[in-house]
């Protein structure tokens, strides 16, 4: 081998090493980019399962803003609604495991697995949770001159004469189909398409009584056009304290609120999710957001990711527990 030989067969050597190192590091990057310790490397994106401007949304885009301010991070909101939250919840589910995505998932997750309109995913296996944040009740109300002076009666009206009254709501067939069997009564379910509408035909007398949430009733009964006759959920209502519980009248086992949480896909990887629940829980514990939520009719619940599972859970069975009791049918099968 001459001299010539050996230096350019030295320098090809150098040349494949430097080479070899150079691919390598390029293979390397992306898994560096992706690793926990490097997470938040750039914006998030949390997908909202409903329209923009709800209550949803009122909780929704201060954690948004809360969680920018900690993570160093833009915080993008993304609503997208449709399907009774089907469309929204499986983006967020099926999005890629990498801490970028998260998901402002809600009592619908167990209903709609339980009662339709059935997703194309199992919220049990698909997704992770962070963190709950809170619940808001739903509220019976009636305009001022309803017959029933309150809750107990209201019931027992709608036990004597079935089908005689009427209730409207908002999308929540089979919170109402629920109510009814709960507290063995039968108001006739009048369906829209929004809550303000079906608030307006409560307040005209067209219907006899309105069920929604707390935040879309509250000023309504605040000003005396609606007057409430109870709220589910374990106990009163912080912003209606002389509103009783279904409960409480000892005629109902009604007792269902809608809770709000946090979810990421599944196979997130754990750092980020205790990372994330973290801050969920610095978000429900801060006192500007307990006061700023409790003016809508928030109540602040957070949880931990395993407790937020357990509901989950167990208000995935339960909920399949009542549409099997009344012989439920999702509204595109009667």
């Amino acid at each position: 081998m001459t001299k010539h030989t050996g230096e350019a067969m030295h320098r090809r050597t150098l040349l494949d090493i430097a080479w070899c190192a150079s691919a390598a590091g390029a293979l390397a990057a992306p898994a560096r980019a992706q690793a926990p310790e490097a997470w938040p490397a750039r914006a998030l994106r949390l997908i909202v399962p409903y329209p923009a401007g709800g209550t949803n949304d009122q909780v929704a885009r201060p954690y948004a803003d809360f969680l920018r301010q900690r993570i160093g991070q833009a915080v993008v909101v993304e609503n997208r609604p449709g399907a009774q939250t089907n469309i929204g919840s499986e983006a967020g589910a099926r999005a890629a495991p990498d801490g970028y995505t998260l998901l402002f998932g809600q009592a619908s997750l167990a209903i709609n697995a339980a009662a339709g309109p059935f997703p194309g995913f199992d919220a049990l296996t698909a997704l992770a949770p962070v963190g709950g944040i809170g619940r808001i009740p739903y509220v019976l109300a009636t305009r001022p001159a309803f017959p029933a002076r309150d809750l107990r009666e209201a019931i027992l009206l709608a036990r004597r004469e079935p089908g005689r009254y009427t209730v409207a709501s908002a999308q929540l067939d089979f919170q109402v189909a629920a109510m009814n069997r709960r507290s063995n009564m039968e108001f006739e379910h009048v369906g829209y398409r929004g809550g303000a509408q079906a608030t307006t035909d409560a307040i005209a007398g067209r219907v006899d009584t309105v069920f929604a949430l707390t935040p879309v009733l509250l000023p309504h009964i605040q000003e005396g056009r609606l007057r409430a006759l109870g709220v589910t959920g374990p106990r009163r209502a912080a912003l209606l304290p002389g509103v009783p519980t279904f409960l409480e009248t000892g005629e109902s086992q009604v007792s269902a609120v809608n809770w709000f949480g946090i979810f990421v896909p599944a196979e997130t990887p754990r750092p980020i999710v205790e990372r994330l629940a973290a801050e969920t829980r610095a978000f429900a514990e801060d006192a500007g957001v307990v006061q700023r939520l409790a003016a809508i009719g928030v109540e602040i619940e957070p949880s931990t990711p395993e407790e937020l599972g357990r509901t989950l859970a167990g208000e995935t069975a339960a909920y399949r527990q009542i549409a099997q009791e009344i012989a439920w049918r999702p509204v595109g099968e009667r």
